[in-house]
């Protein structure tokens, strides 16, 4: 019978989405234990190897190795693969105070931002997750597992800390420090409207990134601030 290590990474070659211990040891028959030890032996023979094995998104996958980027976006995705620096920005504020509105994104960047939400929609990287129950009933976002696993975040502990003076969910409020003026009246329009949400807000904790779109979200956080 083929080892547990094997069986595994047949598993996860064929899994849709990332798949967590516990349908693995479901999957298998083995324990977590088992499962546990077989799947870092996997990460370890494929540490060198043209696929990966990873913990994004709550789970195990396997992916094309981060050293090879270039080689894969070149043969997978057409010419025009970056993401602009407005949809970073947009993109940002999403992942640090989700659920978020429309109104409070625009709010915080101070322009319309119809366009950049309906590309990061298109592109998958965020999703609707109810409407706020307030006048108008204006849709929230959230990001997205493609998010995590773009970004290589085991999850949204793993987002860098924000930036001194970037705006923040205290107790649910949006706590500022001094801004460009202009932003700071806008901010305000925003404080009423963000209650009720900090039990939904994740903590941000130490930075783990490790490829270049990650850097480049961590850029635009800190030129945005």
């Amino acid at each position: 019978m083929p080892n547990l290590r094997s069986r595994l990474e047949a598993l996860l070659f064929v899994a849709a989405e990332p798949a967590t211990l516990k349908e693995l040891c479901a999957a298998t028959g083995a324990d977590p234990a088992a499962v546990e030890s077989a799947l870092k032996a996997l990460a370890s023979d494929l540490r060198d190897r043209g696929t990966t094995l990873r913990e994004v998104g709550g789970g195990w996958r396997l992916t094309a190795n981060p050293s090879f980027r270039e080689d894969v976006e070149r043969f997978l995705l057409p010419p025009k693969t970056h993401i602009s620096p407005a949809a970073l920005e947009t993109l940002a504020i999403v992942a640090y105070l989700q659920p978020v509105t429309r109104p409070e994104i625009e709010s915080l960047r101070g322009v319309v931002s119809d366009s950049v939400i309906d590309t990061l929609e298109q592109r998958g990287f965020i999703e609707e997750l109810g409407r706020k129950d307030v006048v108008g009933r204006p849709i929230l976002y959230g990001t997205t597992e493609l998010f995590l696993e773009s970004f290589d975040l085991r999850s949204l502990d793993a987002l860098p800390p924000l930036p001194e003076g970037a705006p923040v969910r205290v107790d649910g409020q949006v706590i500022q420090l001094p801004l460009p003026d202009g932003r700071e009246k806008a901010l305000e329009q925003i404080h009423d409207s963000v209650e009720g949400h900090e039990d939904e807000i994740v903590a941000i904790g130490d930075a783990t990134l490790r490829d270049n779109v990650a850097l480049e979200l961590e850029r635009a956080l800190s030129e945005s601030a």
